[in-house]
């Protein structure tokens, strides 16, 4: 097992954040390029527990993936979800966006990606894992949202 646990700042609102992990699509595409489409297999009225069909596109192939909520919190300076998922039928995944309000217009991100190799060989190949990817992920994430804030700031004024 696996697990990385990284944290940036965002300058925007916590609000302006949590729509690019949960509920908008083409939002969350704006972090997570590879996302085509989801929906809801299973629904329940507590979101823990719903299960979501992700497809993903991954050059010319595309897979998709049964994602289970585990964790869920919308409060109003706290929200958190927490998925888990198999991935390619060898890692059992799980990943948590964690957003921490610091005043109005700060963000505290925080990404955790827990991965469970299926294979205990494939434990192995983990050691030599880096944080690499995380880190580029949370870079990419900051830009794009924080370019879309600016972008919708400027409209406003306009």
């Amino acid at each position: 097992m696996k697990k990385w646990k990284k944290e940036i700042l965002l300058d925007v609102p916590i609000e302006f954040a949590w729509c690019y992990f949960y509920g908008d699509i083409t939002k969350k595409k704006r972090i997570f390029p590879k996302v085509v489409d989801e929906e809801f297999i299973k629904q329940t009225e507590p979101i823990v527990g719903s299960i979501i069909k992700q497809s993903y596109q991954n050059g010319s192939v595309t897979m998709q993936y049964e994602t289970t909520i585990k964790k869920y919190t919308n409060e109003p300076n706290y929200k958190a979800i927490q998925e888990n998922f198999l991935l390619n039928n060898r890692f059992n995944m799980t990943t948590e966006y964690e957003l921490e309000s610091q005043n109005d217009n700060k963000t505290k991100f925080t990404y955790t990606s827990i991965n469970k190799p299926k294979n205990p060989l494939l434990s192995i190949f983990q050691l030599f894992g880096s944080d690499e990817i995380i880190v580029n992920f949370l870079n990419k994430a900051k830009i794009a949202i924080e370019k879309d804030y600016e972008q919708e700031q400027e409209n406003t004024i306009i």
